[in-house]
C-alpha cells in the first residue's frame, strides 16, 4: 500500500535485493533468486550425486521474500536430480552469526546423515565457526551459501564451503540509480545492461 500511494504522486520506485512483485514498482534490482536457489539445488545435487541423507537450511527469515524464492527454487531443484535427498525443516538464524553457529552446531550434533547445508542468506560467520569446530574424523556435509565475502572467501579456500553463489552489490545499486534517472528524464531502460547475473564461485576460480 505504501508504494501505491507513492505511485500516485509520481515516484518512481526500485526494490534492490528482495523483491516486491505484486506490488507497482518501477523495477527490481538484483538476481532472480528462484534461479539461485535452482543453481544452488543443482550444485547440490550434482556435489551429492547418487548419495541419500539430509540437507539442512539456514535462513535469515522466511518472512524475507529472497530468502523464499531461493528455498523454492532449491527444494524443486533438488526434488527433480536427487530425490534421495530430504531437506529439513528450515533453521532461521536472522542472520546473526551467534545465533546461526548455535542453531548449526546443534544440528550437526543431532543428524547423523547430514550431507549438506545450504546457507539462504547472511551471518555465514556463525556456519563457518560451526563448520571449523567439527570433531576430528567427522566428515564435513556438503556446503554450499551465498555471498563472497573476505569470510566466504577464507572458507572456500580452506574447504570448508564447496560453492558460493554471489550477486554484484554494486552492480545493482548502480542499476537502481540508472533506472531512478531514466524514469526521471523519461528515457527507455535497457533491460540487458540491468539484468543481475547469478555468479558461481569455487575453490579453484576465485576472483
Amino acid at each position: 500500500e505504501a508504494i501505491d500511494r507513492l505511485k500516485e504522486h509520481g515516484v518512481a520506485i526500485v526494490t534492490l535485493v528482495s523483491d516486491l512483485p505484486g506490488s507497482q514498482r518501477d523495477h527490481f534490482a538484483g538476481v532472480d533468486n528462484l534461479a539461485a536457489g535452482r543453481t544452488a539445488g543443482s550444485l547440490m545435487g550434482r556435489f551429492l550425486a547418487g548419495r541419500t541423507g539430509k540437507i539442512a537450511v539456514v535462513a535469515g527469515s522466511m518472512l524475507v521474500g529472497d530468502h523464499r524464492d531461493r528455498l523454492e527454487g532449491f527444494r524443486k531443484r533438488i526434488a527433480e536430480i536427487n530425490p534421495g535427498l530430504d531437506i529439513l525443516d528450515v533453521m532461521e538464524g536472522q542472520d546473526e552469526p551467534d545465533q546461526v553457529h548455535d542453531l548449526v552446531s546443534a544440528c550437526l550434533r543431532r543428524e547423523s546423515d547430514l550431507a549438506g547445508i545450504y546457507s539462504l542468506g547472511a551471518g555465514n560467520r556463525g556456519l563457518i565457526r560451526a563448520l571449523g569446530q567439527l570433531p576430528k574424523g567427522m566428515a564435513k556435509p556438503v556446503v554450499i551459501a551465498h555471498e563472497l565475502t573476505p569470510h566466504t572467501r577464507d572458507a572456500l579456500q580452506a574447504d570448508l564451503i564447496d560453492a558460493i553463489l554471489n550477486q554484484d552489490a554494486g552492480h545493482e545499486v548502480r542499476s537502481a540509480i540508472r533506472v531512478l534517472k531514466a524514469r526521471a528524464d523519461g528515457i527507455d531502460v535497457i533491460d540487458a545492461q540491468e539484468r543481475i547475473r547469478i555468479d558461481i564461485f569455487l575453490k579453484d576460480n576465485l576472483p
